[in-house]
């Protein structure tokens, strides 16, 4: 099972709802990052406010809320035609980072059945106007797609449930949906489910241990063992023990807020994103170690108190005159320089103690200025 050379992508089938392909010349992690990076890090919209006018519906809002939420709402696009409500400059919400819906029903029909709330009831208002001034938000209202913010089963025979109301009762909400990630909160997961996988024919003995009683009935056949390219190995093949997997088959099913395509493709860049800063600054670093770095692509340029990685540069003492003194009465450090050989760290003079500035002899008083105290310690 030794890897390709080479990473590569295998498409086996790509519609709205699911992509299948194959993933080859990569270790495991990356191929898990991958799954990760398309699951949690690739933004969509979803319901994130709820603000209630009226609710007699047998739900509570809270309930509500939480199904409101969950609705998939068409995305498309909005990695570059939408902001993040945190990088806007707007108080509560604007056009350029906030889709606002309503949902206004009320029962007033006299048959026996309830009446079914759902996604069709949902209706996209327009969101209040943002800054005249900000230049990049016109710029990514001219790219979004006009059908961001609607209900991504638009337009399907059977919508999503909310909930039902019976005659006299009602349901008036006003919703704000943001552009966030799954990372955040798993209402704005574009995919239903995504995972991988490898070794189909088990050369890397993976269930062979983990069975109850017949390995081949709690274990069945991969779907992926129809496009593995080695033979399946024999009943009596040697085991090695160093074999790795080089092929990883992945499987992505999405809720309908982004083409399953472009999910596949904005995990790519997402983990891209991730890799490419630290990449960049590893080969900056074996490059600097090795001198071969231009010179205007150092770090830090050519003042020492520019590198980040440089040593801090001694400031200067604010309180230190060209004769100040420290405790002793010598020469201090942190003013001029020392008059005399000897002087102490703090100011003694000639030939003088740790602490205090002693004249030949004795101990040095600690707070004397030059002089011993008749040989004592103090």
């Amino acid at each position: 099972m030794a890897a390709s050379r080479r990473p590569a992508v295998t498409l086996r089938t790509l519609n709205k709802q699911l992509a299948e392909f194959d993933l080859s010349g990569v270790e495991m992690a990356y191929a898990n990052s991958l799954r990760r990076a398309m699951m949690a890090d690739v933004p969509t919209v979803a319901i994130d406010q709820v603000s209630y006018n009226q609710n007699s519906s047998p739900l509570p809002d809270e309930f509500i809320a939480h199904r409101l939420g969950l609705i998939p709402l068409i995305s498309k696009g909005v990695r570059e035609s939408m902001r993040d409500t945190r990088d806007c400059t707007c108080d509560e919400g604007c056009e350029y980072c906030m889709i606002l819906l309503s949902l206004n029903v009320t029962c007033t029909e006299r048959s026996t059945g309830a009446l079914n709330v759902t996604t069709a009831h949902l209706t996209r208002l327009t969101s209040p106007p943002g800054d005249p001034d900000d230049a990049e938000g016109k710029e990514l209202l001219q790219k979004r797609d006009p059908d961001v913010g609607h209900p991504a089963d638009r337009g399907a025979t059977n919508r999503i449930l909310i909930t039902k109301l019976s005659k006299g009762q009602q349901l008036d909400i006003t919703c704000k949906a943001y552009r966030g990630i799954s990372k955040h909160h798993a209402k704005w997961s574009p995919l239903a489910a995504v995972a991988y996988e490898y070794d189909p024919h088990n050369k890397l003995r993976h269930s062979s241990y983990w069975f109850e009683v017949d390995e081949k009935g709690e274990w069945p056949p991969m779907k992926s063992a129809n496009f593995e390219q080695e033979d399946a190995p024999g009943s009596g093949a040697k085991y090695d023990i160093q074999a790795k997997p080089h092929t990883y088959y992945l499987e992505a099913e999405g809720t309908g807020a982004i083409p399953v395509n472009d999910v596949v493709v904005h995990g790519f860049e997402a983990l891209e994103d991730k890799l490419a800063p630290m990449i960049l600054q590893l080969h900056k670093e074996v490059n600097r170690e090795e001198g071969r770095e231009p010179e205007d692509e150092q770090m830090g340029g050519d003042a020492p108190q520019e590198n980040a990685f440089a040593a801090p540069v001694a400031a200067a003492n604010p309180y230190a005159t060209g004769t100040a003194r420290g405790y002793g009465g010598g020469v201090s450090p942190n003013g001029a320089p020392a008059a005399a050989p000897g002087a102490t760290a703090w100011g003694g003079g000639a030939g003088g103690g740790a602490w205090g500035g002693a004249a030949n002899g004795g101990q040095a008083s600690p707070w004397g200025n030059g002089a011993a105290t008749n040989g004592g310690a103090w």
